[in-house]
């Protein structure tokens, strides 16, 4: 959770994110001119003191035990969407590391669409 921290730290600073892992291999440049949420770990002394080798993909992987889906969901973007406020990716990551908030974000809002249905349905 330190990693979502430091993001957090400046919510509102643009992330640049990257190309994902099967479009870009081990490729850790940004697709925007902004530090990615890699880049910002790197910089953090107590990351590299604690065991974090690199910035590559698979420094980072090993470093925070993240499969290629998980670091995909955290620092990967689109070509229209190079860039994200730092308090997005921190909410990634703390999703990553904990789905079970977001999953009960799911149920709820299926949910209350089931009822929205069901309540235009008994009315008509």
């Amino acid at each position: 959770m330190r990693w979502a921290s430091l993001l957090e730290r400046d919510p509102h600073r643009l992330i640049a994110l990257l190309r994902p892992s099967w479009a870009a291999g081990d490729d850790i440049s940004p697709m925007a001119a902004n530090p990615s949420a890699i880049e910002l770990a790197w910089a953090d002394p107590v990351f590299r003191v604690t065991g974090l080798t690199g910035r590559s993909r698979t420094d980072v992987k090993s470093f925070f035990r993240l499969s290629d889906t998980e670091l995909d969901r955290i620092a990967s973007g689109s070509w229209r969407v190079p860039v994200r406020p730092a308090w997005q990716v921190a909410a990634r990551i703390r999703n990553v590391a904990d789905p079970r908030r977001e999953k009960l974000i799911l149920v709820g809002v299926i949910v209350t669409i089931a009822g929205v249905i069901g309540a235009a349905q008994w009315l008509l």
